[in-house]
């Protein structure tokens, strides 16, 4: 039997993993694992409740962390290390680009024991991104690179990541965990509501919530959409993003949203958020997990930022860049003025078992 350590961190990568823990769980592959929770998310909000939720069992170890990201790099490497010595993995198991996929990387690397990288070879190109830097590192380090389009094998194959130089790596796109959960959990879309005026907000990246400034601009441009196209908001409020807004408009910002047509939500586990995206006509998002959510909800997505890692959805057409405020509404009324009949029909990540195809694809590894 081998043993994976899986290292998670961050509401993302539960939705990943508890697809894959489903199946690691049957011991039908000849693997089982041995969960490290870095503690990079540890609130009931943003940890607890995926887990209930997502049927995962506790983690095996649990990290206590500081809230610095500097000091928290550290003390995540340094408990994952500690892990793999305990533990003795045949290998390290990361999801995605959070710090926590890099401390987990790196630490694999330290140990020299093999890296498999789930969600490998997306990029946003946008080096002031940390999600970027962490991707291409660990990415740089894995044994295994199991990617979740074509597109990102293909861009791994541009980086010479699977060459001579890198013998005996595996890069194998097997789909995408995030599908696996959308299907077990939420079932079949919904179809959007005919003239239906609902929005789901999600708005978290640094980029767009540390800088009071940006802040208030994207919350004026958001409430000038509203009044003019006459919509409804739904905004599950995240911790960065509430302490940022707090500071923007004072004690009282979550009434003045009110007054503006944008209903506040405390943090959403994932079951509400899928009966949300199963509510509305349309996504407005920085967030990279949320635009695949939305397209397997087949619901359009605008795209705050200037950059996406998912280029996919902007190919086919169900997401659309603004990463400006000042180009929110007419944006958002041309996403809402276009058919979408064919395009949520794109068979992009695969066929919704992508941990079933990982399980095979790293059985078939360990025996070579």
């Amino acid at each position: 039997m081998k043993t994976l350590l899986t290292v998670i961190g961050a509401r993302p990568q539960w939705i990943k993993a508890s697809a894959m823990s489903r199946v690691l769980q049957r011991a039908e592959h000849g693997m089982q694992e041995h969960v490290v929770h870095t503690g990079q998310h540890v609130s009931q909000e943003m940890s607890g409740i995926f887990f209930e939720e997502l049927g995962m069992k506790a983690p095996d170890t649990q990290l206590e962390v500081e809230f610095d990201p500097a000091r928290r790099m550290g003390q995540m490497m340094q408990g994952i290390a500690a892990s793999i010595s305990q533990v003795k993995p045949d290998a390290v198991l990361v999801y995605g680009d959070t710090d926590s996929t890099l401390a987990g990387a790196w630490a694999a690397s330290r140990a020299g024991v093999p890296l498999i990288h789930m969600e490998a070879g997306l990029r946003s190109f946008d080096r002031a991104m940390p999600e970027e830097i962490n991707r291409i590192l660990t990415d740089q380090l894995s044994a295994v690179l199991l990617c979740p389009s074509e597109a990102a094998v293909s861009q791994l194959r541009k980086e010479g990541i699977f060459t001579n130089c890198r013998p005996g790596v595996l890069v194998q796109a097997a789909g995408d965990l995030m599908l696996d959960t959308a299907c077990w959990i939420g079932g079949e879309p919904v179809s959007r509501v005919s003239n239906g005026n609902k929005v789901l907000l999600t708005l978290h990246r640094p980029s767009n919530v540390d800088d009071m400034d940006r802040l208030r601009l994207w919350m004026e441009a958001i409430r000038d959409t509203i009044c003019q196209q006459g919509l409804v908001v739904i905004f599950p409020v995240h911790p960065r993003t509430a302490v940022a807004l707090q500071k923007a408009y004072g004690f009282e910002w979550d009434l003045i949203l009110k007054d503006w047509g944008i209903h506040v939500q405390r943090p959403a586990g994932y079951v509400q958020m899928m009966e949300w995206l199963n509510e509305v006509n349309a996504v407005w998002t920085d967030s990279g997990g949320v635009q695949k959510e939305a397209f397997f909800r087949h619901r359009p997505a605008l795209v705050l930022r200037d950059t996406t890692e998912w280029t996919e959805l902007l190919d086919v057409g169900a997401a659309v860049l603004s990463p400006e405020p000042k180009g929110l509404m007419r944006r958002n009324a041309d996403l809402m003025a276009r058919d979408f009949s064919q395009v949520f029909e794109t068979n992009l990540f695969g066929d919704g078992h992508a941990a079933e195809h990982i399980a095979a694809a790293l059985q078939a590894w360990f025996q070579k």
